[in-house]
C-alpha cells in the first residue's frame, strides 16, 4: 500500500509501540472524523457514524477488523501531509 502520508520518526515509533499499523492509521484518517488539535494539527478518530460509512464502502469484514481500534479509542494526529503520532485515548475523543 502506497501511503500519501509521511510518517515522522516519532509516529513510526509510536505506531510500533502501540501496535497501530500504518494501514489502520490511514483508515482512521480516511474515514474518521477530525477536530482541530492546535498549531495547525488535526486529530482523527473513528466514530459510530464513520464506522457505518466504512462498513458501507468497504464491507462488514474490514469494518469488523477495524472495530477493536475504535473500541480502544485509537486516534491519529496529522499536520499537513505528515502523521505526527498515533495513540489510544482513555476516553472517546468524539461522540
Amino acid at each position: 500500500m502506497n501511503s500519501s502520508y509521511i510518517y515522522t520518526r516519532h509516529a513510526n515509533e509510536r505506531s510500533t509501540a502501540r501496535t497501530i499499523p500504518p494501514m489502520i492509521a490511514e483508515i482512521i484518517i480516511e474515514y474518521g472524523e477530525s477536530r482541530d488539535a492546535g498549531d495547525g494539527a488535526r486529530k482523527y478518530a473513528l466514530t459510530k457514524r464513520s464506522m457505518c460509512e466504512l462498513r458501507r464502502v468497504a464491507g462488514r469484514g474490514l469494518a469488523n477488523a477495524i472495530n477493536p481500534y475504535r473500541n480502544r479509542n485509537a486516534y491519529v494526529v496529522v499536520i499537513g501531509g505528515r502523521i505526527v503520532t498515533v495513540a489510544y485515548a482513555s476516553n472517546p475523543l468524539f461522540n
